[in-house]
């Protein structure tokens, strides 16, 4: 890897690890809004720096565009079904099963795009999963009881292969369509599906439930930093990687997540760091040190 390919996967990593703080503050917003919130926000912004930029998407050819409304699906359906897990599951649980993703872009890029993993990815691959394992674990009361666990698992679970399925059409369209329209496409119908499920879920489960209007400023606030920080920063710097580097190695890059959101924590909330979550934080660090030898696939090039 080159030095800004290095540089945009650090701003990408301190971007995404920033989404905990912002959706923590938004206290008084359900997650499906913050969700909703988090993608409309995004896609507004670029539709209106391509309207001044007078971008054109006549480029586009029908079986990408079709791929962009499956990964919108993907990325949308990777939202709902880990935020619903956590209504049934615990936290650790949850964080735990959604960050398996590693282990199914492995397995989807073998069998789907018939890519062969390298042994250094595997490594990394069972060392970033076992990683993120151990700092979920480490969270303190971050239990709840349930009498549902299961399912909240099999959500989570469902998060990790919505996600991994996200990453690998962002391998495949990447390697034809520009970043810019890409997350202009991707982001909006994300956005679209999205408030399509909260308008869905406001009208059935959600009833009496503010949805869109009646939170705090604080809360507008800091979903619009989620908005510009975690989805426009941190998203897209994945987004554009994945020109350049395997989709597995991205998705073992993707769990430094965790060891930054452990850290703002410390320095924000005052949360301890466990030596377990310290344990976790060291699997991941190898893993991204011995999947980096085989995690590029092409030369940087200006895009």
């Amino acid at each position: 890897m080159n030095l800004r390919t290095v540089f945009v996967l650090i701003v990408g990593i301190i971007s995404i690890s920033l989404s905990a703080v912002f959706i923590r503050m938004c206290s008084d917003m359900p997650s499906l809004s913050i969700a909703v919130f988090r993608l409309t926000i995004a896609s507004l912004i670029l539709i209106s720096i391509a309207f001044f930029k007078k971008v054109k998407l006549k480029s586009i050819e029908k079986k990408d565009l079709l791929l962009m409304v499956l990964g919108g699906f993907f990325l949308a359906f990777h939202l709902v079904s880990w935020i619903t897990s956590l209504k049934f599951t615990s936290v650790a649980n949850s964080v735990a099963l959604v960050t398996t993703n590693p282990i199914f872009v492995g397995l989807f890029s073998v069998l789907l795009l018939k890519n062969k993993l390298e042994k250094e990815i595997v490594i990394g691959i069972v060392l970033s999963v076992l990683g993120s394992f151990l700092i979920s674990r480490g969270y303190s009361g971050a239990s709840i009881e349930t009498t549902n666990h299961v399912l909240g698992d099999m959500l989570a679970v469902l998060g990790a292969i919505f996600a991994s399925g996200y990453i690998l059409i962002g391998s495949i369209v990447r390697e034809r369509i520009e970043t810019f329209e890409y997350i202009l496409v991707i982001y909006t119908i994300t956005s679209v599906i999205l408030i399509i499920i909260t308008l869905f879920a406001s009208f059935t489960f959600m009833k009496g439930q503010n949805i869109f209007t009646g939170f705090s400023v604080k809360s507008y606030l800091f979903v619009f930093l989620l908005a510009v920080v975690s989805q426009l920063l941190g998203h897209t710097s994945f987004n554009y990687v994945l020109k350049f580097l395997k989709p597995d190695f991205v998705a073992i890059i993707i769990l430094g997540e965790p060891i930054g959101a452990s850290i703002f924590a410390y320095l924000i909330f005052g949360e301890t760091v466990s030596l377990v979550q310290l344990v976790g934080m060291a699997f991941i660090f190898l893993a991204v040190i011995i999947a980096s030898k085989k995690g590029g696939r092409i030369e940087e090039v200006v895009d």
